[in-house]
């Protein structure tokens, strides 16, 4: 989630990525759909409610195949929980420094750049 060009992100509180910063996501649930797996992660992770806009991109980060999301905060308060350690808006000026999961700056820097953010 990007807003006011700074971007949500999450540290990890649990293996095998305990320390990592990375984009709020996880596994689907039953039939859930990707955008509903985006938007229950988001809320479990920060706190935040989401109003998805579209998909940003689909990838492939080691076995994992992404559905990658844009949208608006739309609500919530941010707190980290489920396996978020913290969770915190951070400038994009101050991604370089973060020690963060496979994949996540580049997905932040393709987000930034497609939605005109930098």
């Amino acid at each position: 989630m990007l807003a006011e060009n700074k971007v949500l992100l999450v540290k990890r509180g649990r293996a095998p990525f305990a320390g990592l910063w990375s984009l709020p996501g996880g596994r689907t649930e039953g039939s859930e759909t990707p955008r509903a797996t985006a938007c229950r992660e988001l809320k479990e992770e920060t706190g935040i409610e989401a109003q998805v806009e579209g998909v940003l991109d689909r990838v492939r980060v080691a076995s994992c195949r992404l559905t990658v999301f844009y949208g608006r905060p739309a609500g919530g308060d941010l707190k980290a929980a489920d396996d978020a350690e913290s969770a915190e808006w951070v400038h994009l000026d101050q991604i370089e420094g973060r020690s963060m999961t496979e994949g996540t700056a580049e997905l932040i820097w393709t987000a930034a750049h497609r939605l005109g953010r930098r």
